[in-house]
């Protein structure tokens, strides 16, 4: 069930009108320009019916920002982009050995002519889902640097309506990573093959965690070739991991130099920034990415963490809803939206958060304290209720 809203425009000024569900108020508010998104009630009203007043308007503002894990258009509640719809698949990545699930693997649906229908990234329990789909051929794949997945054809049908993947990483041979490794092109033409040959090298005792030992390899390969872009931001991670920020920070701005319009490079650079807690150059990078590339949901993530240490608590929500919208499967961002909410008042809002990122990552490095935190607020939501 969801929310009953409206809007009504007056030039650039809007009116956002809820109706409540057990006590039928309604309240219009002053609204700043945004999509009509609806979300599960229970995210927005409590039994004893809506909060009014300031901290209400702000919750309502942060409750559509944050409303994008359902994404759903409130006059389409039962049409097929609904995510849990009928047709779906989903699965979980595993290293070469099979021994960890891996996250942050980009993982690629396709129709079967070969049309992207979505892409989509692995959460901190190596997982994805592709929901809201229809019936058809589709094929799967997945890369990380150095590493993919072969293509895996799925047919959707009512008979077979929802498939899960196992699927393993496989290191890349040197010849098809330089063919089809996702890298600038027209650097990539360019790049001596003992460059790539250490690159690979890199990736592949990274992948081992033998870190010195990868770093060497990328500092051999950037001497061999300055303009290596992916060489660059492999180094500036590898580097901002450790805590040598001064080198991530040169290695990042050397990727920017050279593909001046990589949204990835500015990202990084906002990371950095983050990590020192200089937060207006993080927020000034960040701010760049994403006018390159507004659907980068990795600098909606960064931002909104960038806000919510700073406490700029609205702004954290806008971009953490955003961040949720465009990857309703990343469980950290569900965690920081609960923290939103908790930030706010809201308890049975920031409750629903923490469950979603619970179950996202049921093993994940919050997850032990958010459990605990789930049960107090179970508990002190039932007692309010008595």
């Amino acid at each position: 069930m969801h929310l009953p809203f409206s809007f009504a425009g007056h030039g650039n000024d809007f009116t956002f009108r809820f109706v409540a569900l057990h006590n039928i108020a309604v309240k219009t508010f002053p609204f700043f320009l945004v999509n009509s998104y609806s979300y599960r009630s229970r995210r927005l009203a409590s039994k004893k019916g809506l909060l009014f007043g300031a901290a209400f308007r702000l919750a309502a503002a942060l409750s559509l920002l944050i409303a994008g894990s359902g994404a759903v258009l409130s006059q389409n509640d039962t049409g097929s982009s609904l995510p849990g719809s009928t047709f779906e698949i989903s699965g979980q990545i595993r290293s070469p050995d099979g021994r960890k699930t891996v996250e942050f693997v980009s993982v690629r649906l396709e129709r079967a002519g070969g049309s992207l229908v979505d892409q989509r990234m692995t959460d901190s329990m190596g997982r994805f889902r592709f929901s809201g789909l229809s019936q058809g051929q589709y094929v799967v794949s997945a890369k990380s640097p150095g590493f993919s997945v072969s293509a895996q054809t799925v047919d959707l049908n009512r008979f077979i309506p929802r498939v899960f993947l196992p699927l393993q990483l496989v290191p890349e041979t040197s010849l098809f990573a330089s063919k089809n490794t996702a890298r600038s092109a027209v650097i990539n033409a360019n790049v001596p093959e003992k460059a790539r040959n250490e690159m690979d090298k890199a990736e592949g005792a990274l992948a081992l965690k033998k870190t010195d030992e990868g770093i060497l390899h990328l500092e051999k390969a950037v001497s061999l070739f300055p303009g290596f872009v992916d060489a660059q931001m492999l180094l500036g991670s590898t580097y901002m991991e450790l805590g040598n920020f001064i080198k991530a920070e040169a290695a990042f701005q050397m990727a920017q130099k050279i593909d001046p319009k990589s949204v990835n490079a500015r990202v990084s650079l906002g990371e950095v920034h983050r990590r020192q807690k200089d937060y207006p150059k993080a927020e000034q990078f960040l701010l760049e990415a994403l006018t390159h590339d507004d659907e980068a949901w990795v600098a909606h993530y960064t931002l909104a963490r960038v806000y919510w240490e700073t406490n700029e608590i609205v702004k954290a929500g806008r971009q953490i809803g955003r961040t949720i919208q465009l990857n309703s499967q990343f469980a950290e961002a569900h965690l920081l939206g609960g923290n939103v909410f908790m930030k706010i008042g809201m308890p049975e809002n920031a409750l629903v958060e923490y469950e979603e990122y619970l179950r996202l990552a049921p093993a994940g490095q919050s997850a032990a304290s958010t459990k605990d935190l789930v049960q107090k607020l179970r508990k002190s939501l039932q007692n309010k209720k008595q």
